[in-house]
This record gives structure tokens, C-alpha cells and sequence, in this order.
């Protein structure tokens, strides 16, 4: 089978700096997770909370990618980079899988996966935002495609504009898969022309869900950054009017999940540093 759904996921894993920081939220998914018998557990030594970018992407069951985690929105605050030996070796103490690593500068936020299944057959997809390339500007558009394809040999890539206004550049934020061929996308908190190119990529290869909600704001995107393994799913709350309406759309989305969707909130952290629960999480498929 080719790359992992994210409800094939099992096994969750937190920054220890999470659960030094906010240990109220950090608890509050620990007790999710236990009650579901999801096995998660915590990074130590990490530079900050959000292990989704540093730590390797899964390609396949037995293939990880160690992209190098430098990004440009860290310049002035290298202290919160962790290290790529640190991101490998707590990586290889979790799993025996084989992890490449790549010298392209790339976030895990920015890496997004579904799935496109025509007759028997399915294509594994990967969205990211044209972030990539302006971080890896010293590397030719089309060799950097070249890079990728190679990495991720049985994927198709789709690039989506990057709005400048979001300094990460991350998809996950932008987009949710919902089964094959199907996608839960925020696009109503981007500028119009940038949302329209947007849609326009995305529906080529998908149905396109526009999350609904009654007031679309500034944080929204948040309520697609949840946890989504194969026994549970965590939603964002941001404390707001809509925590309610994004929570009621996202249990129609997945009626399979029946009484396994949860909401816990997180506008602290999301107001303060601009990212919710799968930037906090690190989640793979581990082998029993």
C-alpha cells in the first residue's frame, strides 16, 4: 500500500514542551487518546511544540523523509529551530523504517495527503504551497520538482499559491482529506483571487467542501488542523460562536467516526503562535 491515509495513523506524538507548557491541553488529548487506545507519547529535546514540521513525513509504511527543517519565519529565532540530528534520532527510536533525509527546506505542515481513486486503483496525492520553492530558491523550479517526484515516486504533487499574508506557507491549514477523492478545504479566509486559484487546482482532482460556518474569521483555518487517526478525531476549538457549526460539519464528513470526534480547546496557543492540534502532533502507522 502506498503512502499512509491519516486514518491509518496510530501511534501520536507530542512536543515534551507541550506538555511542560500547557499540560491542560496537552492532558486533555492524552485522555482522548488513552480512552480510544491510541499509543502516543512525547518528544524530549525538542526546540519547540510544533513536531509536525521537523520531524520526518511518512512516504510509505517502511519510509520516512527527513526534510531539513530552516524555515525563513525562524530568522531571528533560530532557538526554536530543532536540529535535523535531533528530529533523526528521536525518529529512529520510534521506528525501524528506513529515513532518507533531503537537503530541501521544507515544513511537515506543508505536506498534505490524500487520495484520488479511479476504478480499483488509487494515486496517492500531496499538496503543498509554492512556499517550497521560495524557501529552496537556489534550486531550479523544475529540478525541485524533479527532487520531489523522486522522493515521493508514487504521488502525484499538486503546488497551491502561497498567500504572503500567511508566513508558514503550510497546507494543513488549508486542507483535510475526507476519504478518496474528496477534500475539506477552508478557503473563504484567503484573498478571493488567491482562493480562486486555489479551487481551481484542487477541484481538477478532487470535490471540493467548503467548511461551513456562519461567520468566517481570521483563525478558522484552524478547526482543518485537527488529529485524524484511524480510532479518533481531535478538532480545534477556538472558543468562538462557530467552535460548534465547524465541529456539527466535520461529524457529518465522517459518520464512520460516530461518537470518536472530539473538540478541545486551543485558542491560546492558535491566537498566539498561529498553528492548532496537527502542527502539535506528530502521527505515524507503526507496526505492532
Amino acid at each position: 500500500i502506498m503512502q499512509v491515509a491519516l486514518q491509518q495513523q496510530d501511534y501520536v506524538l507530542f512536543s515534551e514542551e507541550l506538555k511542560k507548557y500547557y499540560p491542560q491541553i496537552y492532558n486533555e488529548l492524552s485522555e482522548i487518546l488513552s480512552h480510544h487506545n491510541v499509543r502516543h507519547g512525547v518528544l524530549k529535546g525538542t526546540a519547540d511544540y510544533w513536531c509536525r514540521d521537523y520531524m520526518p513525513i511518512q512516504v510509505d509504511y517502511d519510509r520516512f523523509v527527513q526534510f531539513r527543517y530552516h524555515p525563513d519565519y525562524l530568522k531571528g529565532y533560530r532557538d526554536y529551530e530543532t536540529p535535523t540530528e535531533v528530529s533523526l534520532e528521536l525518529a529512529k527510536k520510534l521506528t525501524s523504517a528506513s529515513i532518507e533525509t533531503s537537503p530541501i527546506i521544507a515544513d511537515g505542515g506543508n505536506f498534505t495527503f490524500a487520495s484520488i481513486k479511479r476504478g480499483r486503483g488509487y494515486t496517492p496525492v500531496v499538496v503543498m504551497t509554492e512556499k517550497v520553492f521560495f524557501e529552496n530558491s537556489e534550486v531550479a523550479g523544475e529540478n525541485l520538482v524533479y527532487q520531489l517526484e523522486k522522493l515521493f515516486p508514487k504521488h502525484k504533487l499538486l503546488f497551491l499559491p502561497w498567500d504572503r499574508g500567511d508566513a508558514c506557507g503550510h497546507t494543513d491549514g488549508i486542507l483535510h482529506a475526507v476519504g478518496p477523492n474528496k477534500l475539506l478545504v477552508n478557503l473563504k479566509v484567503y484573498p478571493d483571487k488567491i482562493a480562486a486559484r486555489m479551487r481551481e487546482i484542487l477541484e481538477s482532482c478532487f470535490k471540493v467542501i467548503e467548511l461551513e460556518l456562519s461567520d468566517y474569521h481570521e483563525y478558522s483555518w484552524a478547526y482543518i488542523n485537527m488529529i485524524h487517526t484511524k480510532d479518533v478525531i481531535i478538532v480545534p476549538g477556538l472558543g468562538r460562536a462557530t467552535d460548534a457549526e465547524a465541529l456539527n460539519h466535520i461529524k457529518k464528513l465522517f459518520p464512520q467516526y460516530d461518537g470518536r470526534i472530539y473538540q478541545v480547546q486551543v485558542s491560546s496557543i492558535v491566537k498566539k503562535y498561529g498553528g492548532a492540534l496537527n502542527c502539535l502532533s506528530w502521527s505515524f502507522y507503526k507496526y505492532l
